[in-house]
């Protein structure tokens, strides 16, 4: 079974489950792994018996079909944890391509932060009046 397809479950049976009976799953973390697609899927029969839901065990019955398929793919992980890893290893954005990477401005004595600078020009420019104007902000508001 395709992640597509998986995925298109895992949102039908979240649907039905919300309409249903009121619980909340979380659909790509369902699609992707395998110990909460289970528990979701003995939820589903669970409640789907109980209340005589067919539609519910059809899902679940197809959700189990497409969890077998999910040990061939490897799991993801969750952003902040590969943007970590990447500042420890050095980089400033986990798989960027070349022209996008930041090159951040770390202040003497300061550990770099992962973020591109937020000025685009120069930190303050004369004002039409002579004195100084700060370009990151609109105007002078903050």
């Amino acid at each position: 079974m395709s992640a597509t397809e998986l995925f298109g479950i895992a949102a039908h049976l979240h649907v039905l489950l919300r309409r249903k009976t009121g619980r909340v799953t979380d659909t790509e973390w369902l699609a992707v792994n395998p110990d909460y697609a289970r528990e979701i899927v003995r939820f589903a029969r669970e409640k789907g018996r109980a209340d005589g839901h067919a539609d519910l065990l059809a899902l679940a019955d197809r959700l189990e079909a497409g969890i077998a398929d999910m040990g061939h793919t490897s799991p993801r992980r969750p952003l902040l944890e590969a943007a970590a890893d990447a500042l420890r290893a050095g980089r400033t954005a986990p798989d960027a391509p070349a022209g996008l990477r930041a090159t951040p401005h770390t202040p003497a004595g300061a550990a770099p932060s992962g973020f591109p600078e937020s000025r685009t020009g120069t930190p303050t420019t004369p004002g039409g009046d002579g004195t100084p104007r700060d370009n990151r902000y609109v105007g002078r508001l903050r």
